[in-house]
């Protein structure tokens, strides 16, 4: 399936918007269906490796040779990103991430976990938690815009 957005008036309408609106306004009430399909709009848009998606998430690679999941690129997009799965490999910077998180880097000394990319993989990522500077950067404005609900 490919996915693409309709015509920008198409679209505000479909969530009963105007522009000017849209740019005075902090919240609106935009219907479930469009919201999901302006999502996986832009989840398709993100790298997508279905190697390492098969390799990482047995669950979904046994689903995938059982034919539960007819494409595994379809369930990153349509669950799998929101289920907090990683598309393609994360860019982890170990030195970056065990300096910006002391308690990732103390728990890799102890040996509960192997490396920051394992626990990125695992539990970072879905905590907010930037695997490398450039992603900090993103995230930056991220956050301004969750913060302004």
């Amino acid at each position: 399936m490919d996915y693409f957005l309709p015509h920008g008036r198409v679209l505000l309408d479909a969530m009963m918007l105007t522009p000017d609106r849209l740019k005075s306004g902090t919240k609106a009430a935009i219907p479930l269906p469009v919201l999901r399909a302006i999502l996986a709009v832009a989840i398709s848009e993100l790298p997508f490796n279905k190697d390492f998606y098969l390799a990482t998430y047995s669950d979904v690679a046994t689903a995938y040779r059982a034919g539960q999941i007819r494409d595994p690129h379809v369930h990153f997009i349509e669950s799998g990103y929101l289920e907090g799965r990683q598309g393609t490999k994360p860019d982890v910077d170990e030195n970056y991430y065990r300096k910006t998180y002391p308690d990732v880097a103390a728990a890799i000394s102890r040996g509960e976990i192997r490396s920051a990319y394992e626990h990125y993989v695992n539990s970072g990522a879905a905590e907010g938690r930037s695997p490398n500077e450039a992603h900090m950067q993103h995230m930056k404005y991220w956050r301004e815009v969750f913060s302004n609900k």
